[in-house]
Order: C-alpha cells, then structure tokens, then sequence
C-alpha cells in the first residue's frame, strides 16, 4: 500500500468525490482541489501525482501545459481524465509519462496511479 500523495482536481463534485474514494481505498493521501486551486496545492505540495478533470472547455489541456511550465511542478506526472464517448469516461496520462495505455475507465484509475508512482520511484 503506497502512501503518496496524489491531487485530485475538478470542478464536478461528484467526479472529485468518486475519484477522491478510488484514490483512498487504494491507500493513497489524496488531496484534492478545484481548476482554479490547481497550481496553488501543487506548487505547495509537490504531490507524487495530479489527476486532473479535463472536461471542461480545453482547461485540462490549459491547466497541464501552466503545471510543465512551472519548475516547480514541471516533473509531476499529471493524469488527464477525457470523456471519449457518451458512455463514460477513459483516463489517458500526458506529457512525461503518455506512453502508458489508457485506463477503460475511473475504475482503473488506482492503476494507473500506482504506475505512475513507481515511474517516478516515489512515495511521497
């Protein structure tokens, strides 16, 4: 059971919830935040890795690329969550670590995560 830290952000409370409980019964410190607390929690925390809502209008993509260009923030992992289809959403991870495979769905978030985690060779 890891215990790092991992920010989870998003402006839909439902969404921040289900993937604030995927995270914590994975064993995970989860912090979370809305878009706009986003660069504040992550320049102070320096979380192991952000799962980051980009369902809003191009605000992950925004939010992503402001978090790489901070030195701060630059080298956490940031997990994008993209709706792809009507039926639910899938989890794809961009920049430094795109080429582990999208997850179906939320449900396989904690995966996800965990790789990132060990990419990083962190337990913060």
């Amino acid at each position: 059971m890891s215990t790092a830290t991992i920010l989870v952000v998003s402006d839909d409370p439902l969404l921040l919830d289900c993937m604030e409980s995927t995270l914590d019964d994975a064993g995970y410190h989860v912090l979370s935040g809305r878009t706009s607390e986003a660069l504040g929690i992550a320049h102070e925390v320096q979380p192991a890795v952000i799962v980051l809502d980009s369902r809003g209008p191009d605000e992950g993509a925004a939010l992503c690329a402001r978090l790489h260009a901070l030195q701060a923030t630059t080298a956490i992992p940031v997990i994008l969550l993209i709706e792809q289809a009507p039926q639910g959403s899938a989890v794809s991870l961009v920049p430094s670590l795109a080429d582990q495979p999208p997850a179906s769905d939320i449900a396989q978030l904690a995966t996800v995560v965990a790789d990132c985690v060990q990419a990083q060779g962190t337990d913060r």
